[in-house]
């Protein structure tokens, strides 16, 4: 099986672990997204966004960014068009209030020092850096994001400047009636950490700050999170793992209550991975003008798959397998013996029977009716969680969810002699899923390893190990 497949399917994980929201991602055109690096998409309106590029400067020494201005027609964005900031510098990381008249954006100069800047109006080529405190004297400042919140105005922004915790940090400055602004104060330890925290974005509709911190991974990738509240006065800042890659993921903001946009450095392909581009995220779970698949179906979802303990077998760091779950479900099957042996009972040999057995009847049947709908011109989203016991530690549980989502996913790309292939490749079927691991898992579920007639063999350790098809969608 070619692995580009298997790199493209498991590219499109874009569930919430958190909040339990569902988001469609789907990368920007070759319009917006160059070879370099596209990152600070910001929609205005419905069909008025800006960007910002970053690319070789002209004399080869350095990059250099700049803002372009684009229009949407025919629901695609069209390429950009370079809008003068009259700095001489690099420019980037547009914020507004939701027009045109007044924006403020990051200028930075061949020695990388950046400071906040202000434009009255875009479409003049006039503007000017801040005088005040928000630019402090040997410190950068960047990242402004503009926010009207409980009728206060408010810029956030991000400094390396003293007084913080370390490396770059969340800082705000409340802007009074006359436009005077306050004296900068950290966000916090809630959001601030020894690591970089970067592009922050208040979302109105919910109350919460997004942002990208290096934490996780000690000062490399970044990833997405997110926090309640406002000022310095924060929830614990949780990682939104929807949205989150194993490469740089940043610059996530919000253009409605359901959806926005986000740069990230994930694969586009196997071969690359190389330069920022930019995403557009969509919460799709209340999208009304999606039909369920299962209401034209006379299947009951999710169809829950079950896998042996540890299957699909892998190294703790490998996140996708060569098996199909076919093999996993028939090796599962010839092991009815063991687990009777082990821990004798009715219920155990009903999990085979029905839970094991008919479940996999399932999945065949719900596949012939997929092809059915592709081979009328139809759209079909099929969405998946992988599940794990606590058995293991975290991080091994959460990747081997994932081997048994691509597992799942090999089983359908190989239906019928690969036969859904060419619907995968084309688009006509996407496959989105997100690892769960224990996260889920019952409590009376056992984490013990020499407890094996509980952690392993018992039906309530059974039940947690599985990929689950939730809902079909027809688009």
């Amino acid at each position: 099986m070619p692995k580009i497949f298997i790199v493209m399917s498991i590219f499109l994980i874009s569930f919430s672990l958190n909040s339990q929201e569902l988001y469609k991602v789907d990368s920007l055109s070759s319009n917006i997204n160059s070879l370099g690096s596209e990152f600070n998409f910001i929609q205005i309106n419905e069909n008025t966004a800006y960007y910002t590029s970053s690319s070789i400067s002209p004399d080869g020494e350095r990059y250099q960014s700049l803002i372009f201005k684009t229009f949407k027609k025919n629901e695609d964005w069209q390429k950009g068009i370079y809008i003068d900031f009259g700095t001489g510098f690099s420019v980037g990381n547009v914020s507004m209030l939701g027009n045109e008249s007044l924006c403020y954006f990051t200028s930075c100069d061949k020695f990388n020092n950046c400071k906040i800047g202000i434009k009255d109006n875009i479409n003049s080529n006039k503007s000017r850096i801040l005088k005040n405190e928000v630019n402090l004297k040997n410190s950068t400042s960047t990242h402004p994001n503009i926010v009207v919140h409980n009728d206060k105005k408010i810029l956030y922004f991000v400094s390396d400047r003293k007084g913080g915790y370390g490396g770059m940090d969340i800082w705000f400055s409340i802007i009074d009636n006359f436009g005077n602004y306050g004296s900068p104060i950290n966000a916090g330890y809630k959001i601030n950490t020894k690591y970089n925290e970067i592009t922050p974005f208040y979302n109105i509709w919910t109350n919460e700050m997004f942002f990208s911190s290096d934490k996780k991974n000690d000062g490399n990738d970044f990833d997405i999170y997110r926090s309640k509240g406002e000022g310095n006065i924060w929830e614990v800042a949780m990682e939104v793992n929807s949205l989150n890659s194993e490469q740089d993921d940043l610059y996530l903001n919000f253009y409605n209550k359901s959806g926005g946009y986000f740069s990230s450095r994930r694969a586009d392909s196997e071969e690359r991975i190389c330069c920022n581009n930019i995403y557009s995220f969509k919460l799709i779970s209340n999208d009304s003008s999606i039909s369920t698949f299962n209401d034209l179906t006379n299947l009951e979802l999710p169809i829950s798959l079950y896998f042996h303990n540890d299957e699909p077998k892998a190294d703790v760091s490998d996140t996708i397998t060569n098996l199909e779950y076919k093999s996993c479900y028939v090796s599962y099957f010839l092991k009815q013996k063991e687990y009777l042996s082990i821990n004798p009972s009715k219920e155990m040999e009903i999990f085979f029977e029905k839970n094991l057995k008919e479940n996999y009847d399932n999945l065949n049947n719900l596949l012939e009716k997929i092809l059915l709908e592709l081979k009328n011109n139809q759209k079909i989203e099929i969405y998946i969680k992988g599940y794990a016991s606590p058995l293991y530690e975290s991080n091994y549980n959460i990747n081997l969810s994932k081997r048994r989502i691509n597992a799942l996913i090999n089983t359908v790309f190989s239906f019928k002699n690969n036969v859904l292939s060419e619907y995968i490749k084309s688009g006509s079927l996407k496959i989105i899923g997100a690892p769960y691991g224990e996260q889920t898992a019952m409590p009376n579920v056992s984490d013990n390893p020499k407890n094996q007639k509980k952690s392993i063999y018992s039906k309530e350790a059974m039940l947690e190990r599985k990929v689950e098809i939730f809902k079909v969608v027809k688009l």
